[in-house]
């Protein structure tokens, strides 16, 4: 068969339905961006279903429809090839000390529901990394008539282009430099080149059994080697690349500092309490940019520290709650404790109060407060609820 000729023509509907599943790998992480569904839960209930609906598909098209099979099966094998190069070209760069990878890293903290990186996340993160490599190989395969290095070239950058309009790079803190663009979209017309030259190689070595034992050492071997550079990016970086990104990124998202202090527990309490029950909170370091979520009591957000107010207070102003006793309570001890801590002496109650919120918090790493704000959010209801 002619290879020019291999593939069939992009209008067969039955085409379709791998084209959509190949497309669920990337569904997930734009499902995350826009708040819809965290990594975990596109991971759980999309992609891996949706990998199980297509090995069941391509088993049922093996013997109704031989070419498609094939069609799925070569888009797969190249798509392992060409996600192999587009991560070769960048060791590099890692190996300079620039975390390029750190995204891939993220996945798996986002699937996990981890802070850091550790082995089982970059297990995890990878995988889906590589899902994303075969799943839009696998849809230009089973879409276009047949491979041209043209459209190959296209297809790879045009990916690159549709994430950057998206949250990509806010999430994932990269800087969209000159560099950076340069960098991204070069490794993808990598991508694109080697997809072509992979189909094309598909129809000249599929046939006999010796070819098709070439074809599969060949897709282990991408395999183990994407599996060798995300060991190597995770032996370098690990240790030093920022804490996640929060698992949800969506309207609720409020950011803020990673301090545990008076003032920021009794904020966030209130946020949640009467602004926006839906509330989620990310910290990260004091005076971070804030990349993603809603600034809260950080130096650009509307609700901070101002004057001779606390936040507690210009929150509980701005929402009329000061004739509420317990709340005014709250209100001066946050003032107190943010504001005029020499008068805590004279003050015994909010003394107290700032006191016993303070052990309720314990102890706190600075890279996952979150538990620490939650004790604090629990002592703040068991205290407000009390008669």
């Amino acid at each position: 068969m002619n290879v020019t000729t291999y593939f069939l023509p992009s209008a067969r509907p039955v085409a379709l339905i791998p084209f959509v599943l190949g497309s669920t790998s990337i569904a997930s992480l734009l499902l995350y961006f826009y708040g819809v569904a965290s990594m975990a839960t596109g991971t759980r209930w999309i992609l891996l279903p949706a990998v199980l609906t297509l090995g069941l598909f391509y088993v049922f098209t093996l013997r109704r429809d031989a070419e498609l099979a094939d069609r799925m099966l070569a888009g797969i094998w190249a798509g392992a090839l060409a996600t192999f190069a587009y991560d070769v070209v960048r060791v590099p760069i890692s190996a300079s000390g620039v975390p390029v990878f750190k995204a891939i890293s993220y996945f798996g903290t986002l699937i996990l529901g981890q802070t850091t990186p550790t082995l089982g996340s970059e297990v995890a993160g990878w995988s889906y990394h590589l899902s994303n490599g075969l799943g839009f190989a696998l849809m230009y395969a089973v879409f276009l008539t047949r491979p041209r290095l043209w459209t190959a070239l296209l297809w790879g950058v045009s990916l690159e282009a549709a994430m950057l309009l998206t949250p990509y790079a806010e999430v994932f803190g990269y800087r969209l430099s000159a560099k950076f663009l340069a960098v991204t979209l070069g490794s993808h017309l990598i991508y694109g080149a080697v997809l072509w030259a992979s189909l094309v190689g598909w129809e000249k070595l599929r046939g006999a059994a010796r070819r098709g034992f070439k074809l599969t050492a060949l897709g282990l071997f991408a395999v183990l080697g994407v599996a060798g550079v995300a060991a190597d990016f995770h032996g370098r970086h690990a240790a030093t690349i920022p804490p996640s990104p929060p698992t949800y990124v969506g309207e609720h998202l409020y950011t803020t500092w990673n301090v545990v202090e008076p003032d920021r527990i009794v904020l966030i309490w209130a946020v949640r309490r009467y602004v926006d029950p839906e509330a989620r909170f990310h910290f990260v370091e004091p005076f971070s940019h804030v990349r993603i979520g809603r600034p809260l009591d950080v130096p650009e957000a509307d609700i901070r520290r101002g004057g001779t107010r606390s936040a507690t207070e210009i929150l509980f102003a701005d929402l009329g709650l000061s004739e509420d006793e317990k709340l005014s309570r709250l209100a001066e001890m946050t003032h107190l404790f943010e504001i005029a801590r020499w008068q805590l002496p004279s003050r015994p109650a909010a003394y107290q109060l700032g006191q016993n919120l303070t052990a309720a918090t314990g102890s706190c790493e600075p890279q996952d407060v979150w538990p620490c704000f939650e004790r604090g959010l629990r002592f703040l209801d068991d205290w407000y609820g009390a008669e």
